[in-house]
């Protein structure tokens, strides 16, 4: 095959003399694997050294030119060729004989890495669009591109190339004078057929049997349908270049589906058109489509034009679950709404399953974690996480979203003229009669809706932020905080026991973070605050803890400032703790009198493996406070928490199978974190006082921890709540004190606190985590504080936001930042109201001189 020079092109002659007209980038194979190559070519008529030539290549769209190679040194004769390949081994061996060179830095591509050629600095010849200007993301993945006209563009001109399938670089190496298109196909002949046939009732076409391995069918069919929707270039590995069509008439079975996605060429093809298809039907990974990456089905536009209205989605009565009613939809253009009864599980952030920006809708609910309610195990915990996954649907866009842009929704985050923004999307908001457009697909084993409308501030109900908590106004507030990395150290602060940053990047990250992190805690209006994740750097001028109270005290009235709960021996620069964070505590003089601070030390983990070396865990200290405070009869004692996360690894989660699959969904670390719970109590029993344990405990609502430390009421009979191996207070194996031996333990007491937020606001929750919410934020009471305690709530201002509303900038592009509580941290608050003036028989009235609260 020979490359085809397009009739209208200027003649190859007439840039003659000009060098860098003369030599192009002329073909790019983005084939599978490492199958990847790039074709330069001289297209003059004279010998040209490529001496100062260098490609470049443009990352995913990121904006930064790099992976310089050289050109320097190569010599081509008109109308000769140089190849570029990968130098990797698996690299086909046909593909590797028309490589004269392997470099694996410029070929590392897959779809949307835009290459250009320069001269001595200056671009001559493009090739991939302008991520400014377009969203051709994936623009060639798994595609040959050839080019056709021979003219060096610093703009991309996609007229300018022809494409090949996957895997086909048949041309590789050669360029001529005249360039000829391939001849197109014979015209398969198929058997007449519906959509609705090839689609049928079930959840795949009755002409395959994915059961049997069978994935395609015998028969060769020939379809009559209406574009919908054109996909020109690929999004990740699921969504392939092709159309969406849908029966024009449809058969009035809402059992089968109208429509179906086309896997052919898009040249040509627009919405409305009415096409003919000639292909064998393919379940694609159990999405059911006409033609193949390898086999793409023939198009055949007849000139006729409709015009297709979207469906709403609605359950009829024999759909056994949510992924049946989808399934009948499965290829059409669809409208999402309120008949479908969706609501937001995860807001518009990043996915890491399919590496890109998307949403997730759940039918009739939320999406709970399944050991909120649930002992982990159990056969509610399993029935629950079955029904998340038969209920989610995940919203796309068909091109892959920039950072900080949704892109069916172009006012996402647009000042409102107050410093605030009124465009949103808040998990647990609803669907309202406008709904989401967009066509019905399937990949990675989930429904996903490829939105093709755009939505406003009024497509979701059920979406207001609220200004400030709703609560009983009584005596004493206390709350919690997480205050998501809050370090000073990068900007004049005294450093951490590690050294590390976790916190904001930039002067302008922390400047927002500082802003938003006050502005929460000012609405929130606590006289008691714990606060987490703070960066352990003392308590002086040069301390977080300092510079957050000295910023918040700034905007307060005298009687109204916090001071800090400072103990009153502390070693070396003042750390609590060895970790870069830690938990401290912030209280109003005139609400409580600070008593006495305790750090107790929770457990570390120390074991030795089997050649000599120790798997290591530890756990950040809990900070203790005792306060007096007015008509309570006893001291209110705080205890400030941040139990072991779930994402890093103990010795459990490495040597026993079931926690290295993570069966129970606790994550990592759940029998270290019970072995905190355990000596948490044990040691708070030993202060006078009333209890309050707060914090982030990253446990659910029923997971172990949680079962030592308030109840077994759920648990079944028989039910295991175990302590980790080899945990010591204070030091390691050869100067901490051991907790628990080789064995581990076994912890059958719980000790009785009671979760109050849940007791009052039942089914709120503090943190959402991939499409999943649940409380990781607590108050707990001992059951002597339960009658003073007259309100109490989580304050849901960033778990429900999206991620892009956060101090950092990472991945949020030129998205607007705002100093409101929005997305001030990524836990929310948990705040809880006492009233301890009593009306005679022992209980809070609620009527006493509060603060306004």
């Amino acid at each position: 095959m020979s490359k085809l020079k397009i009739a209208w092109t200027l003649p190859c002659f007439l840039l003659a003399g000009n060098a860098s007209a003369d030599i192009i980038i002329s073909e790019v194979v983005e084939g599978t694997g490492y199958n990847k190559a790039i074709e330069i070519a001289n297209i003059g008529d004279q010998e040209i050294t490529l001496d100062g030539y260098i490609l470049q290549k443009e990352t995913n769209f990121g904006g930064v030119w790099a992976s310089d190679y050289s050109l320097a040194g190569i010599t081509l004769l008109p109308f000769q060729t140089y190849v570029v390949g990968h130098n990797n081994s698996a690299v086909d061996d046909d593909l590797k004989g028309r490589v004269d060179d392997f470099n694996g830095n410029i070929t590392n591509f897959n779809g949307d890495d835009p290459l250009r050629l320069l001269l001595n600095g200056e671009v001559v010849d493009m090739f991939g669009p302008n991520s400014a200007v377009t969203d051709r993301h994936d623009f060639n993945k798994d595609i040959t591109f050839v080019r056709c006209t021979y003219q060096a563009t610093t703009n991309w001109d996609e007229s300018q190339w022809f494409t090949l399938p996957t895997n086909d670089w048949s041309d590789l190496g050669n360029i001529e004078e005249v360039c000829e298109l391939p001849e197109p196909p014979e015209p398969p002949v198929g058997e007449p057929e519906t959509i609705m046939g090839l689609q049928g009732e079930g959840m795949w076409s009755p002409y395959t049997d994915p059961e049997n391995h069978k994935y395609e069918s015998d028969e060769t069919f020939e379809v009559t349908g209406i574009v919908t929707h054109v996909q020109k270039s690929s999004l990740g590995n699921d969504l392939l270049t092709g159309f969406f069509m849908q029966d024009q008439q449809g058969d009035g079975n809402p059992k089968t589906s109208d429509g179906i996605f086309v896997n052919a060429s898009t040249s040509g093809i627009e919405v409305g058109d009415e096409v003919i298809v000639t292909a064998k039907v393919h379940e694609h990974y159990s999405w059911t489509q006409l033609g193949s990456s390898s086999t793409p089905a023939y198009v055949e536009i007849t000139g006729n034009s409709a015009t297709i209205s979207a469906t709403a989605i609605a359950p009829i009565g024999s759909d056994e679950s949510f992924e049946q009613t989808l399934e009948r939809y499965e290829g059409m253009l669809v409208r999402v709404n309120d008949q479908t009864d969706m609501h937001v599980a995860r807001t518009f952030g990043f996915d890491y399953s399919t590496y890109r920006n998307n949403m997730v809708l759940s039918n009739n609910t939320v999406n709970y974690h399944p050991n909120q309610f649930n002992v982990p195990l159990t056969d509610g915990a399993i029935a629950q996480d079955e029904s998340n996954a038969d209920r989610r649907l995940f919203v796309e866009s068909p091109t892959k979203a920039a950072d900080g842009v949704v892109p069916w929704y172009p006012d996402f985050a647009k000042d409102n003229g107050t410093g605030t923004t009124d465009d949103y999307i808040r998990v647990g908001a609803q669907l309202g009669e406008q709904g989401l457009t967009g066509v019905l697909g399937y990949s990675y084993s989930e429904y996903r809706l490829y939105v093709l409308g755009e939505a406003d501030n009024t497509t979701f109900t059920a979406n207001e932020r609220p200004t400030t908590p709703t609560l009983k106004e009584g005596e004493l507030v206390v709350s919690s905080f997480n205050v998501e990395n809050f370090f000073t150290s990068p900007f004049g602060g005294r450093d951490n026991p590690l050294s590390q940053n976790r916190g904001a990047e930039s002067i302008e990250e922390y400047e927002i973070q500082l802003e938003k992190v006050v502005s929460a805690l000012i609405a929130i209006d606590a006289d008691i605050y714990g606060l987490i994740e703070i960066e352990n750097n003392g308590f002086d001028e040069q301390s977080a803890i300092h510079t957050l109270v000295e910023e918040l005290n700034s905007r307060l009235d005298k009687k109204e400032q916090y001071e800090i709960a400072m103990p009153s021996k502390l070693e070396g620069e003042g750390y609590v703790g060895t970790d870069a964070i830690t938990n401290k505590m912030i209280y109003r003089d005139k609400a409580a009198k600070l008593r006495d601070i305790h750090i107790i030390e929770l457990p570390q983990q120390h074991v030795q493996l089997e050649d000599g070396s120790f798997k290591r865990a530890y756990q950040r200290d809990a900070f203790t406070a005792s306060f007096k405070v007015n008509h309570a009869k006893e001291n209110l004692v705080i205890s400030t928490n941040h139990f072991k996360s779930k994402g890093s690894t103990c010795w459990e989660d490495e040597q026993t199978d079931d926690q290295k699959n993570d069966v129970n969904l606790q994550g990592s670390c759940e029998h270290f974190r019970v072995s905190a719970a355990y000596q948490l109590a044990e040691e708070l029993e030993k202060i006078d006082g009333y209890k309050v344990l707060m914090g982030d405990l990253n446990s659910y609502g029923l997971e172990d921890p949680m079962l030592v430390l308030t109840n077994r009421d759920h648990a079944p009979s028989g039910y295991e709540t175990r302590a980790a191996r080899n945990t010591y207070i204070g030091g390691d194996e050869t100067d901490g004190t051991p907790l628990h031996g080789a064995e581990g333990a076994l912890i059958e007491h719980s000790y009785g606190y009671l979760d109050i937020v849940e007791e009052m606001k039942p089914h709120t929750y503090s943190y959402s985590y991939n499409d999943t919410v649940g409380t990781l934020d607590y108050v707990l009471v001992d059951s002597d504080l339960k009658g003073f305690v007259i309100d109490a709530q989580v304050w849901p201002i960033n778990a429900v936001e999206s991620t892009l509303f956060e101090y950092s900038t990472q991945y949020s592009g030129d998205l607007p930042k705002y100093g409101d509580p929005y997305r001030s941290s990524d836990h929310d608050p948990a705040i809880v109201v006492f009233q301890f003036k009593t009306n005679g028989n022992g209980n809070g009235n609620g009527n006493g001189n509060g603060n306004g609260k």
